[in-house]
């Protein structure tokens, strides 16, 4: 097999890495909407996967204060008071 090779301008290899770049950041920027990470306020499953957490541990965390609010018979977690509630957990 032969070996065939290009060789780019270093004005080339930068477009070529600016595309790359710009290709994932909108990559990643879509797997966070369907994974509706960028939401402040999120369901049950959600707040599992936010916190990369099976349903038990949400539970027993709930019961030992995790907050949440409750809207009638919903159920809503707030990442900001996740995160304040994890961080008075190591001061």
């Amino acid at each position: 097999m032969e070996e065939f090779r290009i060789q780019l301008s270093d004005y080339q290899q930068n477009q070529i890495k600016e595309q790359l770049y710009k290709l994932i950041i909108s990559e990643i920027e879509n797997v966070r909407k369907s994974a509706n990470l960028d939401f402040r306020y999120m369901n049950k499953k959600q707040t599992c996967r936010y916190l990369q957490v099976s349903n038990n541990t949400l539970d027993k965390w709930i019961s030992i204060g995790l907050p949440l609010i409750k809207i009638g018979g919903s159920v809503r977690f707030d990442k900001k008071l996740i995160n304040e509630w994890l961080n008075s957990l190591t001061n």
